[in-house]
């Protein structure tokens, strides 16, 4: 982040820009605050929109597909102006930095930071792809790592830039240490591409290195198409995962959703995967992942690619080898192809799995209800509390902060803790009145707090005032 130049515009069209974020090959993007003063995101295009209206009216359908993308660990696009000189858009403002940033500064992760950044960024695509888009420059720079876990950002903008230049080249857009085989030789791309690319980000995320090298763009381009990724020591069930979706053909590699489901260890039957695996991916949350073994027949394309080789998914990941002197393969190529859809893919029976699954959420549920006899005579509630809730009509996931004290306190929520509102105890110590609202679209209600079976955590629920059902809900920790 970085001060306005005097070349940048102080505003475009309601709202107000602060700061410049970056610099891209498809525009700049800056701090903005709308009229309401919430934060966003604003892109400021390179390309003017063609008075052609064949291509507007194709950049206002993909500008349609990229509006319905469920809010499942991205950042939502909240609005756009096409007309003049100067197109922009305006999406949701993820406080944090990028994924690609974090590892050059931090070094790789492991363990369940590892697992929480596969199983998010995996959702994220499994929400782009069912609403009919492909990203195409999906990469660690395009992954932020905010306060409610990983947001996936800019999906469809390479697509939209395509269509205001209405261009005719053939030649790859995307960032080429991330670019699939087919892109490479011109043929069209469609969610494949996604997930050749989302395995190279996990092995980068991983190894602290990108998994195809070399001095030139050409070179990097030719062992793409040649070569083998270097993985590093990536092992386990990860590894057999991202080695799946590597695979040179699109037909060989599982789409999103499977990739998911393999991560979780869920069963395609009787749950939305991409609900769980945005809960899955929230920070301080461990997800128990599906264990090793050959993956089940009826996923299509994946059993050649992924064989059973012991070890989870957090096994064994080093740092020897963290080399980030690679050249910069963050430079984006001119725009390229419009994709074509993937076939639909063969769903698995229920597993045995579920049995054990159930048999521990009665363990935690009496392991809760333990801590609730200890917390009731504890220390009590005060202090600063963070975490994260879903809301379920909305499928959105978003950061709560907690401050309470001996009489209530306060609450501050939302997709940039835009709400905000005052606590107050009732008889019962564990719920809390919520009111004196303040903010766009945030409403009064009621706050309970549960117990879980961990100490200085909390499980939160929120009823709107007038409501009956929860409105949504999620857990918190005690921070000071």
């Amino acid at each position: 982040m970085s001060e306005l130049r005097t070349d940048d515009p102080r505003q475009l069209g309601s709202y107000r820009l602060s700061r410049r974020l970056g610099q891209g090959g498809q525009g700049v993007v800056y701090l903005g605050h709308s009229p309401q003063g919430a934060q966003v995101a604003i892109k400021l295009l390179h390309a003017s929109l063609s008075g052609d209206p064949d291509v507007r009216r194709r950049f206002l359908g993909e500008l349609e597909a990229v509006r319905r993308v469920a809010a499942f660990c991205t950042a939502q696009l909240l609005d756009a102006d096409l007309e003049g000189d100067r197109p922009y858009l305006v999406s949701e403002y993820v406080e944090g930095p990028s994924l690609q940033q974090h590892v050059l500064a931090k070094g790789p992760r492991q363990g369940g930071s590892l697992e929480r950044l596969a199983i998010g960024t995996a959702t994220a695509l499994g929400a782009i792809h069912r609403a009919g888009v492909v990203h195409r420059d999906f990469k660690p720079g395009n992954v932020l790592l905010g306060l409610d876990g990983p947001r996936v950002i800019d999906f469809g903008v390479s697509r939209l830039v395509n269509t205001t230049t209405a261009t005719t080249s053939q030649i790859p857009v995307g960032t080429p240490a991330y670019l699939p085989p087919e892109r490479i030789k011109g043929e069209p791309a469609g969610p494949a591409a996604d997930l050749w690319a989302w395995g190279l980000t996990v092995a980068y995320t991983a190894t602290g290195r990108h998994s195809y090298t070399a001095d030139t763009y050409q070179e990097v381009l030719a062992r793409i198409l040649y070569g083998k990724p270097h993985l590093g020591p990536l092992s386990g069930r990860l590894r057999e995962i991202v080695e799946a979706c590597l695979a040179p053909e699109p037909g060989d590699r599982p789409d999103a959703e499977e990739v998911l489901r393999l991560l979780l260890g869920q069963d395609a039957v009787g749950d939305d995967v991409l609900s769980s695996g945005a809960m899955a991916a929230l920070p301080r949350f461990t997800p128990t992942l599906a264990p090793s073994g050959p993956a089940p027949a009826a996923v299509s394309g994946l059993s050649a690619a992924v064989g059973s080789a012991p070890g989870g998914l957090g096994a064994g990941v080093s740092t020897t080898d963290g080399s980030v002197t690679d050249p910069d393969p963050t430079t984006s190529f001119p725009a390229v192809t419009r994709s074509s859809p993937q076939p639909e893919r063969s769903r698995r029976r229920p597993r045995a799995w579920q049995v054990g699954v159930a048999a521990a959420g009665v363990a935690m549920g009496v392991a809760g209800f333990v801590f609730w006899l200890r917390a009731a005579q504890g220390p009590g509630l005060e202090g600063t509390w963070t975490g994260s809730a879903e809301h379920f009509t909305a499928q959105r996931v978003f950061p709560v902060e907690l401050r309470l004290g001996a009489d209530g306190g306060a609450m501050r929520w939302g997709s940039d803790l835009h709400c905000s509102g005052r606590l107050g105890r009732t008889g019962t110590g564990m719920v809390f009145a919520l009111d004196q609202v303040v903010g766009e679209e945030c409403y009064p209600g009621t706050l309970r707090m549960l117990p879980t079976s961990y100490a200085d955590q909390m499980a939160i629920k929120v009823t709107r005032q007038g409501k009956d059902e929860v409105t949504y809900s999620g857990t918190v920790t005690r921070t000071s």
